[in-house]
């Protein structure tokens, strides 16, 4: 057996202390750390010292979750969303992670959700997303800071086909794909395909699981434990190491049920969990 020589990371939904992350995390043999700026609006100086304080411990920051929702009736209100997003690439630049990844709207989970085809039409989405993310592509270049997009339920961009749309809309070596499987299994995607077929536009990779059809979380669909849901963990892994995938794999766990009535709530057990079942799949993948 040839296991691949992919690091992983895990997302830290839960905690605000870089301290306990990175120890919790260390402990459970992850190797690294994917930073969540929006969980406290982190400034550039905090980024700079957690992510100083993660090397120091032999961690590395293979990318920040730090951009914002473009897809948004308000002119103003899109325009703070693009310097935020700007300023989160600024921010990556000086903390020196190459990547800032983001979804693209609209997000049904926000404080006013719009909805595609009734709050707004898809051809007028999609002018608004080509403007305002081509101020993003823009600063992306002038800071040597890698944007990825991931598709996700219910948004413009959402399974492998708006992917490419979207992906035909930019011509720049520093866009590329955020390769969320969970998301296109969810709308039927084949998966190892979708992934041959992106090939070295995937630049990270969230571990998730998923399982229903797209509508609503917890009721249509859920994100289970890793391996209890429909993805095809041989086949995608197979696929990310025929098309020479060298980045990280980061697990984003989103199983808020088991964490709650199983795990008490407590996250540091999810972070060690999460990281058996990876390595199980791999495992199971022979790679």
């Amino acid at each position: 057996m040839t296991m691949a020589k992919w690091k992983t990371a895990f997302l830290p939904y839960w905690s605000n202390d870089a301290d306990e992350i990175l120890k919790v995390l260390s402990e459970a043999g992850y190797d690294g750390v994917e930073w969540l700026r929006f969980i406290n609006f982190m400034s550039g100086d905090e980024l700079k010292e957690i992510c100083a304080k993660a090397r120091a411990k032999g961690m590395g920051v293979p990318d920040i979750m730090g951009g914002a929702d473009l897809i948004v009736l308000k002119e103003e209100e899109r325009a703070q969303r693009v310097q935020f997003t700007i300023d989160g690439i600024e921010m990556a630049r000086d903390a020196s992670v190459p990547i800032l990844n983001m979804t693209v709207g609209p997000a049904d989970w926000g404080e006013t959700p719009i909805k595609l085809g009734k709050d707004i039409t898809e051809g007028k989405a999609w002018e608004i997303l080509t403007d305002s993310f081509g101020k993003v592509i823009e600063a992306a270049e002038k800071n040597d800071v890698t944007v990825t997009v991931e598709a996700a339920f219910n948004q413009l961009v959402r399974d492998y086909y708006t992917l490419q749309e979207f992906l035909s809309r930019f011509d720049s070596k520093k866009l590329g794909v955020n390769m969320d499987p969970s998301h296109l299994a969810l709308l039927g995607n084949d998966i190892p395909w979708v992934v041959r077929r992106l090939g070295k536009k995937i630049k990270h990779v969230h571990v998730k699981d998923a399982f229903g059809k797209p509508g609503t979380q917890n009721q249509d669909f859920i994100f289970p434990l890793l391996g209890e849901g429909v993805i095809d963990w041989r086949g995608f892994f197979g696929a990310l190491k025929d098309v020479g995938y060298e980045g990280y794999l980061s697990i984003e766990y989103e199983s808020e049920n088991y964490m709650k009535n199983i795990l008490q709530g407590d996250w540091t057990k999810v972070a060690k969990v999460s990281k058996e079942q990876l390595d199980a799949l791999l495992q199971l993948a022979e790679v």
